[in-house]
């Protein structure tokens, strides 16, 4: 939320309200509401609600609920745009935290970390990813089994689509898989966040 001006065509000169001094002119402008993405969010290819995922771990005891219960809750926030969590975790250059408003006060939290802690949670937990509430007969083929395409199927079968993601090699995952080490991301971590979007119902071939 941030304050803008409304913009005013002239100025006002008025009288002063007591003795003395010549007349003052005063703005006709006045103050409003103005509706910006937090500078984190904004920074956040994945448009991830950052605020909301702090903010529903911050308020647990406040809202009286378990460590566990607030841990899920905004594991299903993030999960509700990126399918990846505890992958973006790991390799993600997090520009949030170069954003954020905090950096010039006492330094950004550490968001990435809290993305691979929830998404490791999810993972040990076995949550999964919200299906469609209905179904549609149109199908959908997606060429390569890449973060892209499988990021794609995931939003697409959410939304009630039949999909099918062909793919050339043996294995799901594309530059996730290939192109990253394995100390760096660990691929029973990859597989299971790659399985959950196949539990959706996405075919893969």
């Amino acid at each position: 939320m941030g304050l803008g001006l409304k913009k005013k065509k002239k100025l006002e000169t008025r009288a002063p309200s007591s003795g003395g001094g010549g007349p003052r002119v005063t703005s006709n402008l006045r103050p409003f509401n103005l509706e910006k993405l937090a500078p984190c969010m904004d920074a956040c290819p994945q448009g991830t609600e950052i605020r909301k995922v702090l903010m529903t771990i911050a308020k647990t005891e406040a809202r009286e609920r378990t460590w566990e219960e607030s841990y899920e809750m905004a594991w299903h926030i993030l999960a509700a745009k990126n399918p990846f969590p505890a992958t973006c975790g790991r390799v993600c250059p997090h520009p949030c935290e170069d954003n954020c408003n905090r950096e010039a006060k006492d330094g950004a939290p550490s968001i990435n970390q809290v993305e691979r802690f929830l998404g490791d949670f999810g993972i040990r937990k076995g949550l999964k990813l919200q299906g469609p509430e209905t179904k549609r007969a149109e199908k959908i083929a997606i060429l390569g089994a890449g973060p892209a395409g499988l990021s794609a199927a995931f939003h697409l079968a959410r939304r009630g689509y039949g999909v099918t993601v062909y793919e050339a090699f043996d294995k799901a995952g594309g530059m996730l898989r290939w192109g990253i080490p394995e100390y760096r991301l660990p691929r029973d971590i990859l597989d299971a966040e790659i399985q959950r979007i196949l539990d959706l119902g996405v075919e893969l071939r």
